[in-house]
């Protein structure tokens, strides 16, 4: 069975990042996770995320790493890993 995940990349824009997250919720045919890959976002985001957590349609995760200046490159691998890792520790049960 075929799964897909959504990446969403943040950094300190909460405002773009609900409005990017409704627009998912929206959707007629929904991917299986969303993962919040986080620059080193301020905590708004975080209690943001929380917050569409409570009801969203599918596990939304979130990836969080230290403000180091611009590395989304390595934040969306980081989300990557976590999905691969996900993925192949669900086999080994």
């Amino acid at each position: 069975m075929l799964r897909t995940s959504l990446i969403v990349s943040t950094y300190n824009r909460p405002c773009a990042l609900a409005l990017c997250l409704e627009s998912v919720r929206r959707q007629k045919q929904l991917p299986d996770e969303v993962i919040v890959g986080d620059d080193g976002s301020r905590d708004d985001t975080r209690i943001l995320i929380e917050s569409f957590q409570k009801d969203f349609p599918v596990p939304l995760l979130h990836i969080w790493q230290e403000d180091k200046g611009f590395r989304l490159a390595q934040c969306r691998n980081k989300c990557i890993a976590m999905n691969i890792l996900f993925r192949s520790m669900g086999i080994l049960f």
